[in-house]
């Protein structure tokens, strides 16, 4: 104990001798240690811990390579657009299910407020298929997804639900006013939901059909017997 108590003291009378070299230290010690906590929180969001949906072992993407581009010029072209996405919903022999989703930010107007948030403009067949449900309320469904330009409906995430509604039920049928727009809040996702694009937490989830935004998607299924013949990859 009394060498400990030495070292201390040589440590110490070292270091005020010398700031410059002690204020490096330090720095190096500080920077290698949040950078090895960056990494440990990367690994474990993309390697280690699992989509918190049904059989997330199950999920494939599907993408569009080649060939004539078709739908809007944003993405980085392997999404699809949405004619091509209901043409793979209705005559798909191979998935379990489909669904259609785009990573999109939105402004959000509520209570006298506007923030500008992540979130996703998905199909009707998102939740269902995600086997995803509700701690409020309810999710959006395909009859929600029928018409284009039908009642404009949103579902919000658990954590925007607790941070921006005070955990307040009654958000269920209230109005947010999206990118300008009056949306009817049906549902609050269950806990721990936030899309499926990890590192890009969603807190608004707008159905295709109510938007203008019928444009391009990325496209993702659950795999049934033979998903081998699509363009796609296990995520």
């Amino acid at each position: 104990m009394s060498r400990l108590i030495a070292d201390t003291r040589l440590a110490l009378r070292t270091w005020r001798k010398s700031p410059g070299f002690t204020a490096i230290a330090i720095i190096s010690i500080a920077l290698g240690i949040g950078a090895n906590a960056a990494i440990f929180t990367l690994v474990d969001q993309v390697l280690l811990r699992q989509l918190p949906v049904q059989n997330p072992h199950e999920l494939v993407q599907v993408t569009f390579q080649g060939g004539n581009r078709y739908g809007s010029n944003w993405g980085d072209g392997s999404e699809l657009s949405y004619p091509n996405y209901a043409e793979l919903r209705d005559h798909n022999e191979v998935f379990a299910g489909m669904l259609g989703r785009f990573g999109y930010s939105f402004h959000i107007g509520h209570a006298g407020r506007t923030e500008r948030v992540s979130g996703e403009i998905v199909t009707g067949t998102y939740f269902p298929v995600l086997g995803v449900g509700a701690a409020v309320g309810r999710m959006l469904t395909p009859e929600d997804d029928k018409f284009p330009g039908g009642h404009p409906v949103a579902v919000i995430s658990y954590g925007f639900w607790v941070s921006g509604f005070a955990s307040d039920p009654g958000v269920v049928n209230s109005s947010l006013v999206i990118n300008g727009h009056p949306y009817t809040v049906v549902g609050v996702a269950q806990p721990g939901f936030e899309g499926i694009e990890v590192g890009r937490p969603s807190r608004v989830f707008v159905s295709s059909s109510s938007t203008c935004s019928r444009r391009i998607f990325r496209c993702v299924s659950t795999r049934a017997y033979n998903s081998s013949i699509w363009n796609g990859f296990v995520m």
